[in-house]
């Protein structure tokens, strides 16, 4: 059921020639198939989609059926489309109000989409071309060129008119005369409530229009948004229809219910939580993540939206040496079961410690206070004791600083092991963990420490078998096994949401994780424009598969070497070799780091159709570019239901600086013997929860 009244369509906004990209249609936005052709049909299907009078629309619904709302008017395409055929056949509309009575009559039985149009709508639209031929606000039978009046005088007048009601006439001023006004309507209203949009006595009293949020939304958001939203209260219904509905993390509702629904298992803090790979991960083996902070504003943001099971206050966006931490834990859960979080780890990772050095010769790790933020993790360990602890960072953390014989980790194994004093002590073991080895399609080695309070464990062998048990396999998953299913797109294409997939099976990877579940959209999938000659060009010629620029500078026969206008070193002495590489679609991806936000010369994907599945007649070196966060994420083990918030760079940032989900619940299974301990069931209340209740809780 495709909604008729396309925003981009409107005779007043054709008239103001507002089609930037060519397209006719909002919905072109999600369909990529139609982005690159400005001779697509429109998806839509709108029968007025080329009306040059807004007297169309009018018209259509005052020869269309009674509706509870203006949500409906968007399908009824038989009175649209019965309009369109009048005007088609029979001229102008100066030539249709010649007509007599009965010359109408006969007209509209004739292009009327079913035979037989009743007395009743021949009479009506008869007297709405009277009313119109009689106003002041525009000459002629027509009502392009309205006047320039108050939207409430756009309203009042079509509201006079047979068959239009004053809900209709405010739907009328948005769809047919293209302005920014936003009609009240149960559904969409309801929907709108559930979302936390509006405030529930506007939900249960409402206005015949919401001038709140007109004041709140750009202008051109506003058409459709709203049609967006009454489509789905249509066709969808006005709160979550199911673990299928696309937009039920949006929802407060959908919230409330995860939140009563509880979770019997043990309960998980994380510090320094970014995005939430970690807490997805546990969350997938069963833990109960009851409050977590982190001081990113957008990751705070995708954290909540995709943790629909922790109240909003829970999710602390803040500095945890600023915040009183164990306390507002305590508020939250009395004591958790365990602790986990990853410190910031710029100061320790390689790229880090050469942005710094490189605008500060004095630059020292150890002086850096982010290398000692672990201290606030062990802080709050020593105040709420969980029955385990897991730590993720980088694994500069177990090199030599400098020449100083100094380790950040033997620095955290002290820290802790001086609890030992306050009675209540931990064994703790690392390991330096390739994550490829538990699953994910990507070599990064990362540190993962562990630790099990004392009195549950009889020795630290405990913890080195958790840590010895984690690994699953020597043999990685592929780019090409971590992308299946995922569209491949041009240089350019994408966007924050899309509604497509490719066809033909997936891999084992996505369907022994269920990447898929949860969703038939993909989200965050937008790849760069790598508008740059000099790129494409080392893009589309110079690199091969596994290539790097220093492959280019002095790997061959120097043809493109002028190309590479960054330090490589020499031939003899590489360095910073792999600022530009080309990716190999069967091996595993190399870290996924937080610096593609500022570019994804490192992680240029090459056309799939060329050097994965070989397809002459589909090859399009456009396909050649860097990596789209969707493909970021996959690679990291994020569902592809997992939503990044904020603008494009910040997804970036928060998918390279998370723990890959899996490992999360590889961690989760190896701890679950010394953590477990089935707690009762919170009550479950009935989903039939007021709006109300939603927002105070959340």
């Amino acid at each position: 059921m495709l909604p008729v009244g396309c925003p981009d369509a409107t005779p007043e906004r054709l008239a103001r020639g507002r089609r930037a990209t060519g397209d006719t249609c909002r919905y072109t936005l999600i369909n990529r198939e139609h982005t690159n052709d400005d001779e697509a049909p429109c998806p839509c299907a709108d029968p007025l989609l080329d009306s040059d009078d807004p007297l169309d629309a009018v018209a259509a619904v005052a020869l269309g059926s009674e509706t509870s709302g203006p949500a409906a008017r968007f399908f009824q395409r038989e009175s649209r489309q019965t309009i369109a055929r009048l005007r088609e056949t029979y001229g102008t509309w100066a030539e249709i109000s010649a007509l007599d009575h009965n010359g109408l009559a006969a007209a509209l039985d004739d292009v009327c989409v079913r035979k037989g149009i009743s007395e009743n709508r021949v009479t009506r639209l008869e007297s709405l071309l009277d009313a119109v031929v009689g106003t002041d606000y525009t000459d002629g039978v027509t009502l392009c060129g309205f006047s320039n009046v108050q939207y409430e005088t756009y309203a009042d007048f079509l509201a006079t008119l047979p068959g239009v009601t004053e809900a209709d006439a405010w739907w009328l001023v948005q769809t047919a005369f293209d302005k920014p006004v936003w009609p009240a309507d149960p559904q969409i209203d309801e929907l709108l409530g559930a979302l936390g949009l509006l405030d529930p006595a506007a939900v249960e009293n409402p206005p015949v229009r919401h001038s709140g949020l007109e004041e709140e939304l750009t202008d051109r958001l506003i058409a459709p948004l709203y049609r967006a939203l009454a489509t789905h209260a249509v066709t969808a219904g006005t709160d979550a229809c199911g673990e299928t509905c696309e937009i039920r993390k949006f929802l407060l509702t959908h919230r409330l219910r995860e939140q009563q629904a509880g979770c019997d298992g043990p309960t998980v803090v994380d510090l320094f939580a970014g995005a939430g790979g970690l807490s997805c991960g546990l969350r997938q083996a069963g833990y109960d993540i009851q409050w977590a902070i982190d001081i990113e504003p957008d990751a705070v943001a995708t954290y909540r939206l995709n943790h629909p099971e922790i109240p909003h206050e829970n999710v602390v966006c803040g500095d945890v040496r600023e915040v009183s931490v164990a306390d507002r834990i305590r508020e939250a859960v009395s004591q958790p079961d365990i602790l986990v979080g990853g410190p910031p780890c710029q100061s320790l990772s390689q790229a880090g410690y050469r942005s710094r050095r490189a605008s500060d010769d004095d630059y020292s790790i150890l002086n850096d206070d982010r290398t000692t933020l672990y201290t606030r993790y062990v802080n709050v360990v020593s105040e709420v004791r969980p029955k385990a602890i897991v730590m993720e960072n980088v694994e500069g953390m177990v090199n030599e600083v400098g020449n100083t014989g100094v380790r950040v980790i033997d620095w955290v194994r002290e820290d802790l092991a001086a609890l030992d004093e306050t009675g209540t002590g931990y064994y703790v073991d690392f390991r330096v963990q390739d994550m490829s080895e538990l699953g994910v399609p990507q070599q990064r080695d990362r540190v993962l420490l562990v630790g099990v309070r004392k009195d549950l464990a009889e020795n630290s062998n405990e913890v080195t078998d958790i840590l010895d048990g984690l690994a699953i396999n020597k043999d990685a998953p592929s780019i090409q096994q971590g992308l299946s299913g995922l569209s491949r797109l041009r240089r350019g294409e994408g966007g924050r949401v899309l509604a497509e997939t490719t066809q033909g099976n997936r891999s084992k990877y996505v369907i022994t994780n269920d990447l898929e579940t949860g969703t038939r959209l993909q989200f965050n999938h937008q790849a760069r424009d790598h508008p740059m000659s000099k790129d494409q060009i080392l893009f589309d010629e110079a690199l091969s598969p596994g290539d790097t620029g220093w492959d280019v500078k002095y790997g061959g026969d120097g043809e493109y070497a002028e190309y590479i206008e960054y330090d490589v070193g020499t031939a003899e002495k590489p360095r910073f070799k792999d600022k530009y590489r080309m990716l190999e679609w069967d091996e595993p991806s190399p870290t996924i780091v937080a610096h593609l936000a500022k570019d994804a010369n490192a992680y240029v994907l090459p056309d799939y159709y060329e050097h994965a599945r070989h397809d002459p007649d589909r090859a399009d070196k456009r396909r050649n570019r860097g990596i789209t966060p969707r493909e970021a994420a996959r690679l990291q083990s994020f569902p592809d239901d997992y939503i990044f918030l904020g603008p494009f760079t910040s997804w970036f940032r928060q998918i390279g600086n998370a723990v890959p989900p899996i490992a999360g619940r590889r961690l989760g299974e190896a701890v679950s013997n010394i953590v477990l301990e089935p707690k009762e069931t919170a009550n479950h209340t009935e989903s039939g929860q007021q709006i109300a209740e939603a927002i105070s809780d959340d």
